[in-house]
């Protein structure tokens, strides 16, 4: 018998996991159990946790976000393990064979989409709560292919396009073919999927007031929607939905009067010295989401999760913020972290919500952001000034002086340089990886990244600290920039998923 992907696998504990959420009677092998009412699928959507989380370490680790310092390393060698260290070089040898999660994460949720497609017609419900579903449905698939698209495949550009692209998975069927379509293919299906899901029409705040962002609004699409069309440098509708997006939904959190310190203030002896380290009241709640549902700047409820809890900031990307205005150095660059890592000497961590989460759905301040990176890039460089400038009020210690909180420039380029500089401060780890892919592998050269790291050799199974530290280098058109496939669903597939090649 042919064996399918561990994919399929998966899906077939998701489907029966997913059938016991609601309905009565567990599961049993003699019991084909199916959802029979649009209630039944909305309550699979309601279940937050089943689609908020990506771990996605390629995009933690291996953007220059990220700090891979031998500094750190000769103090605690257990600060990176191996495999972190693999990530973060862009290994293409040793991490196909490692536990990538990301990878089966998505599908689920890809899955979960499907059930509920290939239900809509077998349960009872009104026909508007139907479609309402429906294209909820293709929201939640689209926005998976896109972040899998933007991961392990070759980045988007015309050149590209006869690239590898992912197995394309419109149903829960196990005949369904496991083989890599055409990166054309897959972001054909990524738009086809999008377009039905603007047809949706809801609010991102329910009739009481609050906001119910774990599931798909008009302006979280739209939003959506202006990420994907800036990641296939279509200024023109990447600003449109932007817009859009803005029209429905502009409520910001000032960092003036919004943010504050931890009331829990973490004590480490180092060295028989008390230091005190000084969080975000966002750090408090582990399993309490309430900081999280109510933060109104987010049209959709998905957080970047780092099982390590020490997202390291690169002194390159902490040379970026203003250290005495900028208010998000202030709260989410927290001195001393590296104490509370159990490391001896000092280095700042970066924390959004409790030490692991990192709001990655779109933003009211990413919206700014790509509407002012598409006005600059189109000529209308005032007026992207004027546009980011909106965010940085919202960012900056209003004390400082007008010349310190608002950017300005002299000519297009410096506007551009300026816009891009604010959006890596705006959304460091979440999207850094993904913006290098695209400056790239646009039409202006200016805007290209070179990656590089100064580390130890790492071989297959450990970190050589007692030797020369040497250069990694992710070159600007490397095969790379689509990471390895894990090769556990390659071998159960008998090759019929194809690895990167590189």
């Amino acid at each position: 018998m042919k064996k399918y992907s561990l994919l399929i696998v998966m899906f077939t504990a998701i489907f029966l996991s997913a059938c016991d959420e609601f309905l009565s009677e567990p599961p049993s092998k003699t019991s084909s159990l199916v959802p029979s009412t649009t209630e039944h699928l909305e309550n699979l959507l309601n279940s937050y946790s089943s689609f908020s989380s990506e771990p996605n370490k390629d995009v933690i680790l291996g953007s220059d976000d990220y700090g891979l310092l031998t500094d750190l390393f000769d103090n605690s060698n257990a600060i990176y393990n191996v495999t972190t260290a693999h990530y973060a070089t862009w290994d293409v040898n040793y991490l196909p064979d490692d536990d990538r999660p990301y990878f089966p994460s998505e599908w689920k949720k890809i899955f979960n989409a499907n059930l509920i497609l290939e239900n809509l017609g077998k349960v009872s419900g009104s026909e508007e709560e139907k479609a309402s579903l429906k294209a909820e449905a293709h929201f939640i698939r689209a926005y998976s292919y896109f972040q899998m698209v933007n991961t392990y495949c070759l980045p988007y550009s015309q050149e590209n396009m006869s690239e590898l692209g992912l197995p394309v998975k419109a149903s829960t069927s196990f005949e369904e073919s496991g083989a890599r379509v055409s990166l054309k293919e897959t972001w054909d299906l990524i738009l086809s999927d999008l377009e039905q899901a603007l047809e949706l029409d809801r609010d991102l705040k329910l009739k009481d007031g609050k906001y119910r962002s774990w599931r798909a609004s008009t302006p979280a699409i739209n939003a959506f929607a202006a990420r994907a069309y800036l990641t296939m440098n279509d200024y023109t509708k990447a600003q449109a939905y932007a817009e859009a997006a803005l029209a429905d939904h502009n409520a910001m959190m000032d960092y003036n009067t919004d943010m504050r310190y931890s009331d829990i203030v973490s004590e480490e002896t180092i060295d028989g010295e008390l230091k005190r380290i000084w969080y975000p009241y966002t750090h408090d709640a582990q399993s309490d989401q309430t900081d999280r549902m109510e933060w109104k700047e987010l049209y959709y409820y998905r957080f970047l999760t780092y099982g390590s809890w020490f997202y390291i900031p690169s002194p390159d990307l902490l040379d970026l913020y203003d250290h005495d205005y900028d208010l998000r150095y202030k709260y989410h660059i927290v001195e001393d972290y590296s104490y509370d890592r159990g490391m001896s000497i000092s280095y700042p961590g970066y924390i959004f919500f409790h030490k692991d989460q990192i709001p990655s759905g779109p933003t009211v301040g990413e919206m700014l952001l790509v509407k002012a990176e598409c006005q600059a890039r189109t000529g209308k460089w005032n007026e992207a000034l004027t546009t980011v400038n909106q965010l940085r009020e919202k960012r900056m210690d209003n004390t400082a002086s007008a010349d310190v909180i608002n950017l300005a420039a002299s000519s297009q380029a410096e506007a551009l340089t300026k816009i891009l500089e604010e959006r890596r401060r705006e959304l460091p780890f979440t999207q850094r990886f993904f913006d290098v892919r695209r400056y790239n592998n646009n039409e202006d050269p200016a805007d290209d990244v070179l990656m590089t790291r100064t580390f130890y050799p790492i071989g297959s199974s450990a970190i050589e600290g007692s030797q020369a530290p040497i250069t990694y280098q992710l070159d600007k058109k490397s095969r790379k920039f689509a990471r390895p496939l894990p090769n556990t669903d390659i071998n159960t597939t008998e090759g019929v998923l194809e690895q990167n090649t590189y």
